[in-house]
């Protein structure tokens, strides 16, 4: 059986879907996820199915998501009678890669990125609960294989070995390729693309990686009510995270411990990992013990923290 979880992606921020009629054009964006968790393609076809103006602009960032939900989305627009134009305003990866192809046109902003890749699944049950997965993994590959070959001009051999090495593009690179008809002015909604974590990908470029310092408290508080705490309790930690980074720095200013000192001095043994106690890490500095900003002080002093601040059956 198939199994379905909840979003990868963990959005950061406000994303959107949402559609403007107008008389003569109407714009559509999907800026967020394909599936029930951000872009669900039944609501997606209905709304889509009602514009009646002779042109659709498709405003896209997203990192894909579901397969099926792409496709029936990918179709909507293709049967469409209006002319369809996709603009890849930040990242058009995964499933969203196939649904711009749908689009008459395709014009990417020329600091967005476009991904291509073989379909992957998550499953559980028995040998042949696998092989059957599998079989459907290969058919789906052709497919969008297909998609990319009719949109490029390219073999099927060249489609596959580039979905196969998960394949990051830039607009010159895209359009190179055959994949866009068109390269755009830059768009602002680049950055945007930094709202999904995509460490769920194998070779995501350095400007989309999501990284600690793109943490917020909130998403901390989020992080350890995730954990068990409740929200009482996730906003106290994060308080006394903030107030332990100043006293760190303060205590940093005083000692006349090197970090060496304190590491042999202090440093417990455990499991044959060493790790430091809270008042440990008020006398050394964050950044020599491979804490390098204080966002991620604050979470690894949060992960320290939840297992015995917050009971497990806190709500």
């Amino acid at each position: 059986m198939r199994i379905s979880n909840r979003s990868p992606f963990q959005r950061k921020g406000r994303t959107a879907y949402k559609v403007e009629n107008k008389a003569d054009e109407t714009t559509v964006y999907i800026y967020d996820e394909i599936s029930w968790y951000g872009v669900d393609a039944q609501a997606f076809v209905k709304d889509f199915n009602k514009i009646t103006s002779g042109t659709i602009n498709l405003r896209v960032n997203s990192p894909g998501g579901s397969v099926f939900d792409g496709t029936t989305i990918f179709n909507a627009i293709q049967q469409h009678p209006s002319k369809t134009i996709a603009h890849v305003d930040g990242l058009a990866a995964s499933i969203a890669s196939v649904i711009v192809m749908a689009a008459d046109e395709v014009i990417m902003a020329e600091n967005a990125f476009l991904m291509i890749h073989n379909p992957w699944s998550m499953v559980a049950g028995d040998a042949d609960d696998f092989r059957k997965e599998a079989d459907l993994l290969d058919k789906v590959q052709g497919t969008i294989a297909k998609t990319y070959m009719d949109k490029s001009g390219k073999e099927e051999k060249e489609v596959l070995a580039m979905m196969t090495d998960e394949t990051w593009m830039t607009a010159q690179e895209a359009f190179d390729e055959g994949f866009v008809d068109a390269i755009g002015v830059g768009s602002k909604e680049k950055a945007s693309a930094t709202t999904f974590d995509l460490s769920i990908f194998d070779k995501v470029p350095d400007k989309l990686k999501k990284t600690d310092e793109d943490l917020t408290a909130r998403e901390v508080e989020r992080i350890l009510r995730d954990a068990g705490c409740s929200n009482k309790q996730a906003k106290g930690i994060v308080s006394e995270g903030f107030e332990a980074e100043q006293r760190d720095v303060v205590a940093e200013d005083k000692s006349d411990l090197t970090a060496e000192e304190v590491q042999r001095d202090v440093v417990a043994e455990t499991d044959g990992v060493e790790v430091l106690t809270d008042e440990q890490r008020d006398v050394a500095a964050p950044e020599e013990f491979g804490i390098e900003d204080p966002t991620a002080a604050l979470l690894a002093r949060a992960e320290r923290i939840a297992p015995t601040a917050c009971p497990e059956d806190a709500t």
